[in-house]
């Protein structure tokens, strides 16, 4: 698989290629992950092979459903659609029929026509978006509208009532504003996509006149490439953390031999392309990405910069695990993931040496690797474009997760002063704080089943309209809210339990990793029993459904005295009955109901 990946990176800037690869993929797997529905109103043929090629790369295995050409609003309105059952839904709609009114300009007459196309195309579109959010809970992916260059008009369009650039404008931002805070539709910006990919090379080419296609066959590979933005989140593909090399990576030249006075690092001048790098990079990590550093050099040369150096960006503040030595980088990255207990796969390694970057491609293939240019200039932009890191919610543990990581490291620092484990928890004053989830909740909450591997029983994975939708239905829905004396790791662990005919049924329960190893689960799942029982004292029924990650908490239910009544490589079901059940409180963790 991994060999199939390299040739697709090195192969798929082609439609035609990335219709052949998509046959090789379907050759080794079979696996779906995500369902994605395309909708055009021009033609978009070889977009889904496309799409399916270059999810591939992020480990996506996608199944395509293309509307048929010309239909895509017969298809909004049948049901074939729906019955495809689409986790998300591409809507590719250029307002052209709206340019085609005022393609050639407002000659002082038409400001009628004008208007009412403005309002017909906008009422049109929004009525059609609102069928499908009944209809589905699917994302929505729309597009806005491209505008051509140059206007009729010219020079002389931004001086019109209503100049074509100015009547676009206002298409575009209205449907901006109509789903701002929608949590189920997002506007892709194809205007701005495709002014950055160049319009003249791409747009209504002669491909417009012969076949319909406004973007080129040539784009096509590089559309895909743009809306595996939205796939990544949706498949919970997100990356936590950036490993840095530090020479040549977070400032030019080499600490060891340049000296603090030598390295190239400055808002202006000689070195502004690494001061630049360093805003973006502080600009993720105040969005919840982790930095770490992997750098073979000399520790003290390496503080003096972070300490010293007036245009360092980042300070050691924003580092949560820092291994500065001489050992083998992939042997350094092992130890970055078991000291922040992630997996290698939510790793990705920034170094501008080759030899470093083939070297973790080759030892540690679940990692990805950002390949940055030789020219130093383009760093920014190379980080720009990793899709990565996108997301569909911004909660307030992204905010502060770089915080809550660096009261774990203090933890660790403290436990490892302990030699009983038992003393160590009651120095911690643990308290946990369980409530109902509620529509506020419901972004962190979709985060967690997003992302949470390690302990989750059945790793179903739920947007936040999925959580809205479990609250209003009647089902029981717990949050905790995990503290101790070094600080608050907020909204860590989500139970769902559905009241079915025969009993209690235990949809999913997870809890993160950084509040393992404290029993802070064994009281979180103990509460809601108890909870349970005082509602109704009947059967519980709980599922493990076993993936790569989840091994260590197959025997979860066994703590709590439940029976497996069945088994499969798929499933293990468990059951219990609650009317002899006693919740069994540990005096050092101290709970609050909420």
């Amino acid at each position: 698989m991994n060999a199939l990946k390299e040739k697709i990176i090195s192969q798929s800037d082609t439609m035609a290629s990335c219709i052949l690869l998509s046959k090789e993929i379907d050759k080794i797997s079979k696996k779906i992950d995500k369902k994605v529905a395309v909708l055009s109103n021009f033609t978009v043929k070889g977009l889904s092979e496309c799409l399916r090629v270059k999810s591939f790369i992020n480990d996506i295995f996608l199944q395509v459903y293309e509307g048929e050409y010309g239909q895509w609003k017969q298809e909004i309105l049948g049901n074939r659609l729906y019955e495809f059952k689409p986790d998300i839904i591409f809507l590719l709609v250029d307002a052209h029929g709206l340019d085609n009114n005022i393609i050639y300009g407002d000659d002082g007459t038409n400001h009628d026509e004008i208007e009412k196309s403005k309002k017909e195309a906008k009422n049109e579109l929004s009525q059609l978006i609102d069928y499908i959010k009944r209809k589905t809970n699917a994302k929505i992916v729309v597009s806005n509208s491209v505008k051509i260059w140059p206007p009729i008009a010219g020079i002389f369009d931004s001086k019109l009532k209503n100049g074509y650039y100015g009547i676009v404008d206002d298409y575009n931002n209205n449907l901006l504003k109509a789903y701002k805070n929608d949590g189920q539709v997002f506007i892709f910006n194809f205007n701005e996509w495709l002014g950055y990919i160049g319009k003249k090379n791409f747009w209504c080419g002669k491909y417009y006149f012969v076949a319909d296609m406004r973007l080129s066959p040539e784009a096509i590979p590089l559309l895909a490439e743009e809306l595996t933005s939205y796939l990544i989140p949706l498949a919970g593909k997100k990356k936590k953390c950036i490993v840095l090399d530090l020479d040549n990576t977070l400032w030019g030249g080499v600490i060891g031999e340049d000296g603090l006075s030598g390295i190239k690092l400055s808002p202006t001048g000689d070195g502004q392309q690494f001061y630049y790098f360093q805003k973006l990079l502080l600009s993720l990590n105040k969005k919840g990405v982790l930095l770490a550093i992997n750098s073979k050099n000399n520790e003290a040369d390496v503080k003096e910069v972070f300490l010293k150096h007036p245009h360092m960006v980042l300070k050691e503040n924003n580092i949560v695990s820092s291994k500065i030595n001489w050992n083998n980088k992939a042997e350094n990255i092992q130890a970055i993931v078991q000291e922040l207990n992630i997996g290698l796969d939510s790793l990705l390694f920034v170094d501008d040496d080759l030899s470093n970057r083939e070297l973790i491609k080759q030892t540690l293939p679940e990692v990805s690797v950002l390949d940055l240019p030789t020219d130093s200039t383009k760093y920014v932009q190379t980080l720009l474009d990793y899709k990565g890191f996108n997301t569909f919610e911004f909660t307030e543990e992204d905010k502060k997760r770089n915080e809550m990581y660096l009261q774990e490291k203090q933890r660790n620092e403290y436990k490892n002063s302990f030699i009983d484990i038992d003393t160590f928890l009651r120095g911690l004053d643990l308290r946990v704080s369980i409530k109902e989830v509620d529509d506020f909740l419901a972004p962190r909450i979709a985060q967690l089943t997003q992302k949470t591997n390690q302990f989750n029983l059945t790793t179903n994975r739920y947007q936040e309209d999925d959580i809205e939708n479990f609250i209003k239905s009647g089902n029981i829905l717990w949050a905790l809210d995990v503290s101790d004396k070094f600080g608050d790791y907020g909204t860590t662990g989500f139970c769902l339990v559905k009241d079915v005919p025969d009993g209690w049924e235990v949809d999913s329960i997870l809890l993160s990793c950084r509040v393992l190893g404290k029993k802070v689960e064994e009281q979180f799942f103990g509460f809601i029993l108890n909870e349970l029982k005082k509602l109704k004292p009947k059967k519980v029924r709980a599922y493990y459904k076993p993936t790569l990650k989840n091994n260590q908490v197959k025997d979860f239910y066994k703590t709590f005295d439940f029976c497996k009544v069945k088994s499969s490589e798929t499933e293990d079901i468990w059951e219990r009955d609650l009317s002899d059940y006693r919740f069994n409180k540990h005096d050092f963790i101290k709970i609050d109901k909420c």
